[in-house]
């Protein structure tokens, strides 16, 4: 089976219709989100998901952002990850977990 490639062009991925289609027809409803910029694409992206009824997996160490006025890129993936997903949006766990989980 060939690679799926979707564009996001909005800070949610949920912004793509496509996806959002292909998603919406898929049986397994959990959702694994990495990427850059944890405090706009990843952040929109995981309120998206939990919105729609997806459960959302932030596996350790797979986001990350850069420094702005009021926090370090460092601060805000703790502040995100620790504070804001975690027992909310997203079940954030370790990267050996995450991995554990793609193996089933």
């Amino acid at each position: 089976m060939a690679e799926k490639i979707y564009t996001k062009e909005i800070n949610s991925c949920f912004g793509n219709k496509e996806l959002a289609g292909y998603l919406d027809e898929q049986a397994d409803k959990t959702l694994m989100i990495v990427g850059l910029q944890t405090n706009l694409c990843i952040d929109a992206s995981v309120k998206s998901a939990f919105e729609r009824g997806y459960k959302v997996i932030i596996p350790e160490g797979t986001n990350s952002t850069f420094n702005n006025d009021y926090m370090d890129g460092e601060t805000t993936y703790k502040y995100y990850n620790e504070m804001i997903w975690l027992k909310r949006f997203a079940d954030c766990v370790s990267l050996d977990e995450a991995l554990g989980m793609m193996e089933r």
